[in-house]
């Protein structure tokens, strides 16, 4: 038996978009990720009931970067190079911008793709 996760879930999502609304972009940004994989989790344990609230997680989460000044900042700083480099793999660009973490890198370079800002390959363990 899998463990409800459903208080869980709504304790991310209030504190994601309280945090939000305190303009605590870093906090909201960790609090959404953990509503998104707290339904994904729940999703699995259910065998897909959650397919629904899985995907709202999603979208909402993915509105959130559009605004969120961290993935502006990488996006403005990183997507020059990128269009001036196509196929640039996204490990090369851990060393040439070491100013900002992978994990920050990685979050901006997703939620870019889902944006429409530029398109991914996966390629070994990264992404071209």
């Amino acid at each position: 038996m899998f463990p409800d996760r459903s208080v869980e879930i709504m304790i991310h999502k209030e504190n994601a978009y309280r945090f939000l609304k305190e303009k605590n972009y870093g906090m909201a940004r960790s609090s959404f990720l953990k509503w998104v994989e707290s339904v994904r989790q729940q999703n699995i344990n259910t065998g897909g009931k959650l397919e629904k609230e899985l995907e709202i997680a999603k979208k909402e989460y993915c509105e959130f970067a559009k605004n969120d000044p961290l993935y502006i900042n990488i996006c403005e700083t990183i997507l020059p190079k990128v269009k001036e480099q196509p196929g640039i793999l996204q490990t090369d660009l851990y060393k040439l911008f070491p100013q900002f973490d992978k994990s920050a890198i990685s979050y901006t370079m997703y939620f870019a793709e889902e944006h429409g800002k530029l398109k991914r390959t996966k390629k070994g363990r990264t992404y071209a």
